[in-house]
């Protein structure tokens, strides 16, 4: 759209949809940070700043918003390019950038200048980085990848966690812990419909965020800070006790405050429970020979008193002292 055209409208963009302003540092364009940058231009975040150091390689091309014309051009200038010229209301800008190499000053300038920072990366180190950076500045972060695993389809299961600074909730290592015994997480894995789903619950959560006083913020539950999403695909056998019914589904998890001091958060933390309720037990693949969820690292299940056992021990007191009295007589 030209100047000429564009003056005069811009009143008009969020005419049918009221603007959720706020400023996002994304760091990774591939498929997920990528499709990210373009639904949280769209509903009104600006400035972007979108951090990658890769460029766009033909096997992108099926999950990623650049088309060819961009192929062997930097992903995060190519892809900021496109959203100012598709959607000119955006101040986009984007850096040919490896984020672990920048200097340090840099990476907290980027963070604390964010209202929140998104980690979009297919490496664990960086992932665990960008934590320790967005905890250092106090800003907001999410973490939305899709699970990878061998046992159910590229893309099935979708991992968004969200970590809120001064140890208002765990972080992404206290996380890392809770979720050991999980699939991995990757964020470029699958087709492109079942990245945007993910995409769409992820843009959802940064605008709860910077908007908590907005109705449609109740995404955010309080008392849990990381969701798992189901795809549209059929359910494999290895999620189904997490995700029993066929289709789109998603469950909010309570992630817990690790035992020890977490090292990224410095022990910023609730004290701790015993041992992990089983609401907060992670979504973990299972085999079909073992149908029951894994409980990660909360250690051996306890009996369990039911309301049936209890009842059976009153009526067997009962009648041992019944018996009792009988004989005494």
């Amino acid at each position: 759209m030209t100047d000429e055209r564009w003056a005069g409208a811009g009143e008009r963009v969020w005419a049918r949809h009221g603007r959720r302003t706020g400023s996002a540092l994304i760091v990774g364009a591939g498929a997920v940070g990528g499709f990210l940058a373009e639904e949280l231009a769209r509903i009104g975040f600006s400035p972007l700043r979108l951090v990658d150091p890769d460029t766009l390689a033909v096997e992108n091309l099926v999950r990623h918003p650049l088309g060819a014309s961009a192929l062997g051009r930097p992903k995060a200038p190519a892809l900021a390019e496109k959203i100012r010229r598709d959607f000119p209301p955006c101040d986009a800008t984007g850096l040919r950038l490896d984020f672990l190499d920048a200097p340090a000053d840099e990476q907290r300038s980027l963070a604390a200048r964010a209202d929140v920072v998104v980690a979009a990366t297919d490496s664990v180190a960086c992932q665990r980085h960008v934590n320790r950076v967005a905890l250092s500045v106090g800003t907001p972060a999410v973490y939305p990848g899709v699970w990878v695993d061998p046992r159910i389809r590229d893309a099935e299961v979708g991992e968004i966690l969200w970590v809120l600074p001064d140890g208002r909730t765990p972080c992404y290592e206290c996380a890392a812990e809770f979720r050991r015994s999980a699939s991995d997480t990757q964020a470029a894995r699958g087709a492109r419909v079942d990245i945007q789903l993910v995409v769409l619950a992820t843009a959802q959560i940064v605008a709860a965020l910077v908007h908590p006083e907005d109705a449609r913020s109740g995404i955010l539950d309080p008392e849990r800070s990381a969701v798992y999403l189901h795809g549209l695909t059929p359910t494999s056998p290895a999620v189904r006790p997490a995700f029993p019914t066929a289709g789109l589904s998603s469950r909010n998890v309570r992630v817990p405050f690790p035992a020890r001091p977490c090292a990224a958060c410095r022990g910023r933390r609730l004290a701790p429970s015993p041992r992990v309720p089983a609401a907060a037990a992670p979504l973990a693949p299972v085999s079909p020979e073992d149908p029951s969820p894994a409980a990660g690292d909360a250690g051996p299940e306890r009996p369990k008193v039911t309301v049936f056992a209890v009842i059976a021990l009153v009526v067997m007191v009962f009648f041992v002292a019944s018996v009792l009295h009988t004989a005494g007589g």
